[in-house]
């Protein structure tokens, strides 16, 4: 019976591996050969003021959250919230004085952009992930990157090259394939209104279908249980984090939300009960109201998926009145980005010779003070009194960390 059973599994198991072994070639000859041949699209920056004003916020909501550095520009960074089990990864410092994109064509841009085929002809399975940015978006960015803004003046190092594992390689080119063509087919940008139309397009270049349904695909719209949260991250305290459901189930996603509790949580950072929007859901800031509405109204248009959210990240508590200002920082979610070793560490230094109440503000909305601040408000958790204590605490930590 065994030898029966043996003979029965020898061939499957043979054929399992044979099919393994053909995957990894693929994945190697996928990011091994080069696409220098492969023509760009034909797409120039869009230098009108229109133009600019819509790269700035798709670079500032999409780009500058991979590639920003601590210093604020754009000089590349380990990217920690991507699973150990892929390998490791860093982003090009696109400020840099020799290769950064200042001293790229617009072609060479738009191709990356486009097909995910970095300048020097290697393709980037991650790059890849923008392909459904349409024509016009595409020339808004180029546009924006035209402008010299202050992010990408010339400045720093390269960054370490990224290190794939075989399962990186395996996973990330099935889902995001080769997909090069030598002839490129235009993508129009649907006309910006709170339609579900504008709203399906924003929902796949913000990538929340990526982030917020399970496991790798190639089209994630397809998923069963697209949107319903469940695709495994990493926090910045390296802890792992699951992002969160959100169909319009009532109990498990944001079915009770209004479309304001949305916009507070997407572009303020805080979500309706008081508790932050935690990393790495990027805070998009420069978002408005239409792009907002839009997006709202697409992910209720989206069948619901009843399904609990998993625990985990950083931990965070409701403040309370009776907090000191230490427990204020760890219970409200500073001390994940601001914490001792954490990324964001040295942006307290803003706080240096600045008044209490100046501080203050700036932690209950930071937006007020500076539109498209990346920090999350919390002027739904914190009160002025507890904004003020909190303000105290910082400037005395920068002080005293030579931040």
């Amino acid at each position: 019976m065994r030898r029966r059973i043996l003979k029965i599994l020898a061939p499957l198991l043979g054929v399992l591996v044979l099919l393994f072994l053909v995957l990894v070639a693929r994945a190697k000859w996928i990011l091994d050969r080069n696409y220098a041949d492969v023509a760009p699209p034909p797409i120039a920056a869009d230098r009108s003021n229109a133009g600019v004003k819509r790269g700035e916020m798709l670079f500032q909501s999409l780009c500058i959250e991979c590639h920003g550095g601590p210093n604020g520009r754009a000089t590349g960074k380990h990217l920690a919230e991507v699973p150990a089990f892929l390998g490791t990864f860093y982003s090009a410092n696109l400020a840099h004085p020799e290769l950064g994109v200042h001293r790229r064509s617009d072609a060479e841009l738009a191709r990356t952009l486009r097909l995910g085929v970095l300048p020097n002809g290697k393709f980037s399975p991650v790059m890849s992930g923008f392909t459904k940015l349409g024509d016009a978006d595409v020339a808004s960015i180029l546009g924006y990157l035209r402008s010299k803004p202050a992010e990408l003046e010339p400045f720093g190092t390269s960054q370490p090259a990224s290190e794939v594992s075989l399962a990186g390689q395996l996973i990330l080119t099935l889902v995001a394939g080769a997909k090069v063509e030598h002839e490129v087919q235009a993508i129009a940008v649907p006309p910006k209104g709170p339609t579900l139309e504008y709203g399906r397009y924003m929902a796949q270049v913000m990538d929340c279908v990526g982030c917020h349904t399970e496991g790798f695909s190639a089209d994630k719209m397809q998923h069963a249980a697209a949107f319903a949260g469940g695709f495994e991250l990493t926090d910045p305290t390296g802890t792992a984090i699951w992002s969160k459901n959100i169909t319009a189930d009532d109990d498990t996603g944001i079915g009770r939300w209004s479309v304001d509790d949305f916009e507070r949580a997407v572009t303020r950072g805080i979500n309706p009960q008081g508790y932050l929007v935690r990393k790495p859901m990027p805070l998009f800031a420069r978002l408005d109201r239409t792009d907002v509405e839009a997006i709202y109204r697409f992910l209720r248009s989206m069948p619901k998926v009843h399904r609990p959210n998993t625990a985990g990240g950083h931990p965070l508590q409701r403040a309370r009145s009776n907090d000191s200002p230490e427990q204020l920082f760890v219970n409200v979610g500073c001390s994940a980005c601001h914490g001792q070793s954490a990324p964001y560490r040295d942006k307290l230094r803003g706080a240096v010779g600045k008044s209490d109440a100046e501080v203050a503000a700036w932690i209950l909305d930071p937006q007020a003070q500076k539109p498209g601040s990346s920090m999350p408000s919390f002027q739904h958790a914190l009160d002025r009194s507890q904004a003020e204590q909190l303000a105290k605490y910082v400037k005395v930590i920068a002080h005293a960390n030579g931040t």
